[in-house]
């Protein structure tokens, strides 16, 4: 029993990237880290800091705003199960955003009324 499970861990333990290579999730994991600190730091570079790049009307830089994130245009899970997991840790799929605009892009901005 212990070694189907470790067959099954080990089937979904690693990625495909658009060549057909797979990679371990902690080997993916690294490079969207790795993609992010990039992004953070070619911002930087260019401006002097880091800023949240949507800038809406609805972005009034409050606290929640003054916490960046790195955002995925098209999400870790579908760039998964495309296949294409390589784009996940592509730098031209991350936006910088500010916490607040970063929930609202994610539909994560739920406010509950009493």
């Amino acid at each position: 029993m212990k070694r189907k499970q470790m067959n099954r861990i080990s089937k979904t333990n690693k990625v495909h990237l658009s060549t057909g290579e797979k990679i371990y999730r902690t080997e993916f994991n690294k490079r969207i880290h790795d993609a992010k600190e990039l992004k953070l730091s070619q911002q930087k570079d260019e401006h002097g800091f880091n800023f949240c790049e949507k800038q809406t009307e609805d972005c009034d830089f409050d606290e929640d705003c003054r916490i960046i994130d790195c955002s995925h245009n098209v999400s870790v899970k579908v760039c998964v199960e495309l296949g294409q997991a390589e784009l996940a840790y592509n730098v031209k799929n991350i936006t910088i955003l500010g916490r607040k605009c970063h929930r609202i892009k994610d539909g994560l901005n739920l406010k509950f009324k009493k």
